[in-house]
């Protein structure tokens, strides 16, 4: 959300930093979710946005998926592997934010960083967050929409279930998430996550999460993060555009990328990865620890 040797670490990582799914996955459905429709009155941020955002700089354009939880955390993922986390504040229609930024392995941020604070300039107004954004080189804009799979109910009970994913070069990983929140993920590499899930607000579709990285070298260590139950169907714009996180694919800050092949889309050789289809299937997460950051989408 793109083994114990440094290429296992990264792509195993990776495969905690999912960004593709599922081998197994389930769940007949057709719809797509439409963005909801709050007052133009409404200025309170927390909930799950889904849109774009486009550099200026390098005349990319992604898609983007934002979590912002009651406590005004924020998780943000692109489809291209950047992850962003910080604080948004908990209503507002003109707001100015610092996030950390992190890129995937075998890629840099264009001052060639992968690892650096970002300043958000953000308008937001009835469910719809725009605006423009700078750091490490690069600068662009966004804007996102408030999903309708936002006010979702969240339980534990919803929750559980096993999560997978796999590539089609054979990688493949595993979530389970039992009734009590307990998370177990494996991967075929050897990478292993242990933590909790819990419902911070049980009318609003989202999850935090802590847990403990292990068997993955530079990327063992303690994480937290947001995530929320979507449906596959709807993301499916998203996960298309996710390829250059095929094979795995965390964020990550410092570190030694010697002996790794590069990793951005449209190169020779690259697998891409199972789309599943379904509603309320797809668990789309975010977990950093300070010095890295994940990102999967795993279905059940």
């Amino acid at each position: 959300m793109p083994g114990v040797v440094k290429q296992s670490h990264a792509s195993v990582l990776v495969s905690l930093a999912l960004v593709t799914l599922a081998a197994g996955c389930g769940g007949g459905g057709s719809g797509t979710s439409a963005p909801v429709t709050p007052t133009s009155k409404d200025t309170s941020t927390p909930g799950v946005y889904k849109g774009t955002i486009t550099s200026t700089t390098t005349g990319q354009t992604s898609p983007v998926l934002a979590m912002v939880g009651n406590a005004g955390q924020a998780a943000w993922m692109s489809a291209d592997g950047r992850v962003w986390s910080g604080t948004m504040p908990a209503t507002g229609a003109h707001f100015d934010v610092s996030m950390m930024g992190r890129m995937y392995p075998g890629a840099t941020f264009p001052d060639g960083s992968t690892n650096a604070t970002w300043t958000m300039n953000v308008d937001h107004v009835a469910g719809q967050m725009s605006g423009r954004y700078s750091g490490a080189g690069d600068m662009g804009s966004f804007s996102l929409m408030l999903e309708s799979m936002a006010s979702r109910p969240a339980s534990l009970t919803t929750l559980a279930g096993v999560y997978t994913r796999s590539t089609w070069s054979g990688y493949a990983m595993t979530m389970t998430i039992g009734s009590g929140g307990d998370l177990i993920a494996n991967d075929s590499r050897g990478c292993s996550i242990n933590g909790m899930v819990t419902v911070p607000d049980a009318n609003r579709n989202m999850y935090s999460i802590s847990a403990t990285v292990s068997s993955c070298g530079v990327l063992d260590g303690t994480y937290r993060g947001e995530g929320s139950l979507l449906d596959a169907d709807a993301m499916h714009d998203w996960m298309a555009a996710m390829h250059p996180l095929e094979q795995g694919g965390y964020s990550q800050g410092n570190m030694d990328m010697s002996g790794m092949g590069h990793m951005g889309g449209g190169m020779g050789g690259m697998t891409y990865n199972t789309v599943p289809s379904g509603t309320s299937n797809l668990f789309m997460f975010m977990l950093d620890d300070g010095r890295h950051a994940m990102m999967d989408a795993l279905a059940r």
